[in-house]
């Protein structure tokens, strides 16, 4: 596996039954379960093939009867299934994770814990758990082929927040420390750059949100 898949697999601790959303080819389910990071998996993908080679996968190494494997959309279908203690969602971007949570209100009532890990849109995903009750618990930079990405682990605890832009686009990121992380503030600072030179030029004064956040970062490049 990648290190974006590993640093997904390290957020989840003492896993009972762990929903992979979007498995894929099933590589994230069977190292949780080889690792005894889950008692059981159930593996969900919107395409037939990569779920049928998920299916193989777990055959291939006696372990079928570990997994359920789902050919569903998201969290679609698995309301029923006992209490899912970790849903890990890796490698979608932050709009589509807002509407695969938003889809499953299960994961508030259950305390499910979410371990997302944003392809891009970072800070839409972010914008979602403060405004909806979600509290995020830690982060962590990661980076892979050259890009980087941060991993988030978050559950519903029903006290919402209104972020700002350092929030939705930082987070608890702020905590990293390393390359990886180095490499995280420096892609967000030159987003967040080229935002507000696109504010100015079409409003023609300057947004103070996008300038605080910015010095914020700066200051944890320091």
């Amino acid at each position: 596996m990648g290190s974006r898949l590993l640093m997904a697999a390290s957020f989840v601790d003492n896993g009972g039954t762990v929903c992979d959303v979007g498995c894929d080819h099933g590589k994230l389910s069977l190292y949780l379960i080889q690792r005894g990071k889950a008692k059981h998996v159930i593996a969900t993908d919107i395409n037939r093939q990569p779920l049928q080679k998920a299916i193989d996968l777990f055959a291939s190494y006696n372990l079928s009867h570990t997994a359920d494997f789902l050919l569903t959309d998201g969290l679609q279908g698995i309301e029923n299934a006992a209490d899912i203690t970790h849903g890990v969602i890796a490698g979608l971007g932050g709009h589509t994770m807002e509407q695969v949570i938003e889809s499953a209100p299960f994961v508030k009532v259950q305390k499910t814990h979410l371990v997302l890990l944003p392809a891009q849109s970072g800070y839409q995903i972010r914008k979602y758990l403060y405004t909806n009750g979600f509290e995020i618990e830690r982060e962590q930079t990661v980076s892979e082929k050259g890009k980087y990405y941060s991993c988030i682990s978050a559950v519903y605890t029903g006290i919402r927040h209104t972020p700002d832009i350092y929030d939705m686009y930082i987070g608890k990121s702020c905590e990293c420390t390393g390359d990886d992380a180095t490499g995280y503030f420096e892609m967000i600072l030159s987003q967040l750059e080229k935002k507000r030179k696109g504010f100015e030029i079409d409003n023609g004064t300057p947004n103070t949100e996008y300038a605080a956040a910015i010095e914020k970062i700066k200051q944890l490049l320091k």
